[in-house]
């Protein structure tokens, strides 16, 4: 069974990854995800914050990424490696309650599970460069 917070995770990288392919708004793939089934309270509320976080701050979380990206283009990044790094880099600048270690350890496995083959090592890569260069490792 997974983990409270490790399907919050996943709800908000299922609830932004309708925005990155330009299909609908964060909160509204939110709403329709969680009226498909019964989730824990705690998972839905940690899952909207971080959607709501991420809405809020996307620019500045692309721009941060893009930043790292080395021998790669920002536009080849798939959509759901996108939604991926957002919610990481959102944990990692304003959640400080959760371990750095942690939130790359789990967008790491989503990425295994839900995206491209070489994602988990791709968005470790990133999420690594990114909590040494601000400091949250």
């Amino acid at each position: 069974m997974e983990s409270k917070r490790r399907l919050g995770r996943l709800l908000a990288v299922k609830s932004l990854y309708p925005e990155r392919i330009g299909a609908a708004p964060p909160l509204e793939a939110f709403k329709n995800l969680i009226e498909q089934e019964e989730y824990p309270e705690e998972s839905l509320e940690f899952a909207k914050r971080l959607v709501e976080k991420v809405s809020e701050h996307l620019n500045e979380i692309d721009e941060l990424v893009k930043g790292v990206i080395k021998n790669w283009q920002w536009d080849r990044v798939s959509a759901m490696d996108k939604a991926i790094l957002g919610i990481a880099v959102v944990e990692f600048l304003y959640f400080p309650e959760n371990p750095p270690k942690v939130v790359i350890n789990e967008a790491i496995e989503i990425a295994n599970e839900y995206s491209t083959e070489k994602s988990g090592i791709f968005i470790n890569g990133l999420l690594d460069r990114i909590a040494r260069e601000k400091g949250f490792l």
